[in-house]
C-alpha cells in the first residue's frame, strides 16, 4: 500500500513563479509509471475479436487499482461521463440490431461489437485515470509518444512523406508537449508552429493546420493566462493569429503544391464524392443501418467508382479500384451507415461536447503543462468526427478524447473566472 501511495515530486522551471502564477508539481510515483508503462504499447496489436492495442489491456486494470486503492470516485459524480456511457451504449444495440436486421456475417458483427465493448471499455478506463490526476494524463501520453516512436524505429518505418501523416506526426507533437513541462511557453508555441509548417511540408495538411490553431491558441492565452477575458487586446490578438494562420497555410500550400498537387486533388475528390454518395445512403435508410464493415453496400461501392474514375484520372491516378463494399471516410458518416440513428447519435453527441469543450479550453481551462495535449485531442478529434474512420487508433483517440471533456468538465476553473 505505502508503495503505491508515495511518489516523489517535481516542480516546473521557474518561468510561471517569474510571471506571478504558482508553478505545477508532477508527481513520480507508482500510478505515474504505471500510466507511462500503459502508453508505451499503443501500437502494438492483438488479434483477438479483431485487432486489439496492448494498451487496451492495461487500462482498464490501472483503473481498478485507481478505485480499489486510491479510493477514485470522482468522475462518477460528473453527469457528462454518465451522458457518453449510456451513449456508447445505445450506439452499442444500434449496431446490433442493425447487424441482425441486415444478416451480416457473423465473423463482422463479433469484430464490430467487439470494437464497441472495447471503446466503452477505453472511455471508462481513462476517464477514471484522467479525472483522478492531470499528472496520469500527462505520463500516459508521454508513453504514448515515446513508445510509438520506438515501434516505429523498431519495424523499420521509414521517416519520410509516406509514413508521417498516419504513423509519425502524432507522437511527435506529443513529444512536444511533454517537453513543455521543462520549457517556456513562448517556445512551445514555435515548436509546436514549427511542426505545423513542417507537416505542409510532409504533404499532412489538416495536420499542420491543427498544429497552426494550438499555436495559436496558445499564444493569444500567454497574455491572458488567467482565462480568455474579451477585450480590445484580445480581439486584436486573434484577428492577427487568424491573418498568421490564413497566411502561413496559403503559402506553404503554394511552395509545396507543385509536389503533391495530383495527390491532393486525388484525396479531396475522393473524401467528398465518398459524403456524397454516404449521405445518400444514409437518406435511402435514415434509421436501421446496413450492417457492419460495409457488408450490403455494393450498391454504393459502384456508385463512389462511378463517381471517381474520371476525376481521378484527369488527375493522374488510375489505380482506382471497384470495391465490393462502401465505408464513408468520416466517423459520423460510417457510424450512421452501419449502425444507423442509434449509432450515429453518440458521434452528434460527440461533436457537440468537443465544441463545448474547447471553447472551455480556449476561454476557462488553467494554462498548465497539459493545456495543448488537451487542446490537441479535442481538435483532432473533431477533424476525425468527419474526416477519418471509425477504426483502429482512432477508437483510442475518440476515448481519449471523451475522457479529457470529461476531465475539463469537473476541473476547478481560475479563481476570478466564473463558467458560462
Amino acid at each position: 500500500m505505502s508503495v503505491i501511495s508515495k511518489s516523489k515530486v517535481y516542480r516546473a522551471k521557474p518561468l510561471d513563479r517569474e510571471a506571478g502564477i504558482k508553478p505545477d508539481k508532477m508527481g513520480f510515483g507508482f500510478f505515474e509509471l504505471f500510466a507511462f508503462f500503459c502508453g508505451i504499447p499503443y501500437f502494438y496489436t492483438i488479434n483477438l475479436f479483431g485487432e486489439l492495442y496492448a494498451t487496451e489491456l492495461l487500462l482498464p486494470i490501472m483503473a481498478l487499482l485507481l478505485v480499489l486503492f486510491r479510493g477514485e470516485r470522482t468522475i462518477f459524480r460528473e453527469k457528462l461521463f454518465w451522458l457518453f456511457f449510456f451513449s456508447i451504449l445505445m450506439m452499442i444495440i444500434g449496431y446490433m440490431i442493425s447487424d441482425l436486421m441486415a444478416g451480416t456475417s457473423k465473423a463482422n458483427y463479433i469484430r464490430a461489437w467487439g470494437r464497441n465493448l472495447v471503446l466503452m471499455s477505453d472511455f471508462i478506463s481513462l476517464a477514471i485515470v484522467v479525472s483522478a490526476d492531470k499528472k496520469y494524463a500527462w505520463w500516459y501520453v508521454f508513453g504514448v509518444a515515446l513508445g510509438s516512436v520506438i515501434y516505429l524505429k523498431l519495424a523499420g518505418i521509414p521517416f519520410d512523406n509516406a509514413h508521417w501523416k498516419i504513423e509519425y506526426s502524432q507522437p511527435v507533437l506529443l513529444l512536444v508537449f511533454i517537453a513543455g513541462f521543462f520549457i517556456p511557453n513562448f517556445l512551445k508555441v514555435w515548436l509546436t508552429a514549427f511542426i505545423g509548417v513542417f507537416s505542409f511540408f510532409m504533404d499532412g495538411r489538416s495536420f499542420g493546420v491543427i498544429c497552426l490553431v494550438l499555436a495559436g491558441m496558445l499564444w493569444i492565452r500567454l497574455g491572458n493566462r488567467d482565462g480568455l477575458r474579451i477585450s480590445g487586446k484580445v480581439l486584436f490578438n486573434m484577428i492577427l493569429s487568424a491573418a498568421i494562420l490564413v497566411s502561413t497555410v496559403v503559402t506553404v500550400l503554394e511552395q509545396t503544391n507543385q509536389e503533391y498537387s495530383a495527390r491532393r486533388e486525388a484525396s479531396s475528390l475522393s473524401r467528398f464524392a465518398a459524403i456524397k454518395i454516404a449521405l445518400i445512403a444514409i437518406g435511402d435508410s435514415p434509421f436501421i443501418g446496413y450492417g457492419s464493415w460495409g457488408e450490403g453496400t455494393k450498391k454504393y461501392a459502384d456508385m463512389l467508382y462511378e463517381q471517381t474514375v474520371r476525376e481521378q484520372r484527369e488527375v493522374r491516378q488510375s489505380n482506382i479500384r471497384r470495391g465490393k463494399s462502401f465505408l464513408a471516410h468520416s466517423q459520423m458518416l460510417q457510424s450512421w451507415m452501419e449502425g444507423g440513428i442509434l449509432a450515429a447519435q453518440l458521434f452528434a453527441f460527440y461533436g457537440f461536447q468537443l465544441l463545448i469543450g474547447l471553447k472551455r479550453i480556449v476561454t476557462l481551462k488553467k494554462l498548465d503543462y497539459v493545456y495543448q495535449v488537451y487542446g490537441y485531442f479535442a481538435l483532432i478529434g473533431f477533424w476525425n468526427l468527419f474526416m477519418s474512420p471509425y477504426s483502429g487508433s482512432h477508437r483510442l483517440n475518440i476515448a481519449v478524447a471523451m475522457a479529457i471533456l470529461c476531465a475539463v468538465k469537473i476541473e476547478p476553473v481560475l479563481k476570478n473566472i466564473r463558467p458560462q
